[in-house]
């Protein structure tokens, strides 16, 4: 009896050895380790070069990374934030993106000019990491391009006054994204009020054993071979466009064109957009400069209008299954402008430039196009280029006016 005893204790200690040397050997490789694996690990964001703790208080990429990515049908974020699994994928022309981050790492040419024609801040739509010619390159001589992911216009405004108000822009142009920024903003302002730095933001709310690679390893494997059987995903439907597209949404923008004016206008998220544009606006035309609000309506917001009754009731009655807080679709069909009607009478009441790309989007998608990538919340190439041609058709008919 003593002697298994005694070979249980070996074993167990075996064990615990065995799994301590391996979580030492996976922190000291973690940046080598998949994105898939430890993108959403609490340290992640530190331990491969972020700068989470900046005199500015934004954010920055890791200076001087070289970034590389194959995009290919399998490629989107709406393989994790929807029901969509890779048998939904939709053919693409397989392509690569590669370019190399800048020392405060934006997507810009080194050096930095002392002196720019334009700013482009905004949050991953502008940053564009799998596009190979994002919107803002081209619509002027010199450019300076400060998107950032997850960001809203307060980030985005701290990005402005520390780099690029200092080069003295005629033009700012503001690419508002429909989809979160008002809601990024409520959660930058709460941080502000805490005064907590990106770094607490990512670590303090985590628990220890959320840090331990073995951990996050072995739920990963769980969930490639133990996929729950319990949701049927009921993506993709088919627009009434022609030809039918493919398309699938993330609940939380279907959720967010059912919301009405009445309660968009009492949430703060709203009135620290406005403040932060109406300073960014005085402090630009202190030196003659322009703000430029681009409003980016996300993917949900311009399809809806493309989808039959059917399909719309099908979309809000499995999406509630899940998900609390879903709108009814009568709430979607009467709601789904509002937050861009406001966002146009702030620009009015600001005395800002307002360029809606709603519009010219829906043009292409009524004339047979597809601006946005199926398995994801962005534009493909083709949305940027849509995108840059009004840019620069807004730009110079301002500047014709001047």
């Amino acid at each position: 009896m003593k002697d298994i005893a005694s070979k249980s204790i070996r074993a167990l200690l075996l064990l615990v050895a065995t799994i301590v040397t391996l979580e030492i050997a996976l922190q000291l490789g973690f940046i080598h380790l998949p994105d898939i694996l430890v993108s959403l690990m609490p340290q992640y964001h530190a331990r491969i070069g972020w700068q989470l703790n900046t005199e500015h208080g934004a954010r920055e990429y890791p200076a001087w990374q070289v970034v590389e990515y194959d995009v290919t049908p399998l490629t989107g974020d709406l393989f994790t934030l929807s029901c969509l699994e890779p048998r939904d994928a939709q053919p693409i022309d397989n392509y690569k993106v590669s370019f190399r981050r800048d020392g405060h790492g934006f997507r810009n040419a080194e050096p930095w000019p002392d002196d720019v024609d334009t700013v482009v801040i905004g949050d991953s739509f502008t940053d564009a990491e799998l596009i190979q010619r994002p919107f803002w390159q081209g619509i002027s001589d010199t450019v300076l391009a400060l998107g950032m992911r997850g960001s809203g216009t307060l980030e985005q405004q701290q990005l402005f006054e520390a780099y690029g108000l200092p080069r003295s822009p005629e033009t700012l142009v503001v690419a508002f994204f429909a989809g979160n920024d008002l809601r990024d903003n409520e959660s930058a302002a709460s941080m502000i009020r805490n005064r907590l730095t990106w770094y607490d933001r990512y670590i303090q709310d985590s628990e220890p054993h959320e840090f331990l690679v073995v951990l996050r390893t072995l739920h990963w494997i769980v969930e490639l071979t133990l996929p729950n059987k319990e949701i049927w995903c009921h993506y993709p439907y088919f627009t009434i466009t022609d030809p039918p597209a493919p398309i699938a949404f993330y609940h939380k923008f279907v959720r967010r064109i059912g919301e009405d004016a009445a309660s968009i206008m009492q949430r703060e998220g709203l009135t620290l957009t406005r403040s932060s544009l109406s300073e960014m606006n005085t402090t630009l035309q202190a030196i003659d400069g322009e703000l430029v609000l681009m409003y980016i309506p996300s993917k949900p917001e311009l399809y809806w209008k493309y989808l039959d009754a059917h399909t719309k009731r099908r979309i809000i009655d499995h999406e509630s299954r899940r998900f609390d807080n879903m709108p009814q679709v009568s709430d979607i069909d009467e709601n789904v402008s509002d937050q861009r009607d406001l966002m146009r009478g702030l620009a009015e009441e600001l005395g800002i430039s307002f360029l809606d790309l709603t519009p010219t989007l829906d043009e292409a998608i009524r004339a047979g196009q597809s601006p946005y990538f199926f398995a994801d919340t962005h534009w493909n190439q083709q949305g940027h280029n849509i995108a840059r041609n009004a840019l620069l058709d807004f730009l110079n008919r301002s500047n014709l006016e001047k």
